[in-house]
């Protein structure tokens, strides 16, 4: 984990680099969670920033990778505070795979975007052949 500045400091950043495979969600949302909290940002904030975070995860892990798993496959997480009126906490979340077209009839799955969309704001996908980027922004009050 980078980047400990707090609410007075530096804007503070964090950067991970893990395994893309789905036991590692869990650290993640609880790396995501502490940074969060030592950067000063709202509770509420906080876990609607795990949610969004674990699910663009979780669909790197998933729509890139596949089930058999790559073992070098890796998700990157990328977060800072951006200070001002109002705050904001800007993410990025990028894998290094393929996309895999999504299912004719996810049934009750699929909904991992949608959901980060209700969530933040500035919500991005970029796909191209070097992997796909989710990017947004989580915004507070001052």
């Amino acid at each position: 984990m980078e980047g400990q500045g707090g609410r007075h400091g530096a804007a503070p950043r964090l950067r991970l680099r893990h395994r893309a495979d789905p036991t590692e969600l869990r650290r993640i949302r609880r790396l995501v969670g502490r940074w969060a909290s030592q950067s000063g940002v709202p509770e509420d904030v906080t876990i609607d920033l795990q949610l969004a975070v674990g699910e663009a995860v979780a669909n790197g892990v998933e729509h890139a990778y596949g089930a058999g798993g790559d073992t070098d496959a890796t998700v990157e997480v990328e977060m800072e505070v951006r200070t001002g009126a109002p705050d904001a906490v800007v993410v990025r979340v990028a894998d290094h795979g393929t996309w895999r077209p999504a299912p004719a009839s996810p049934g009750f799955r699929g909904r991992g975007l949608v959901m980060i969309d209700e969530l933040a704001q500035r919500v991005q996908v970029l796909c191209s052949p070097a992997g796909t980027e989710v990017s947004f922004e989580i915004v507070y009050p001052a």
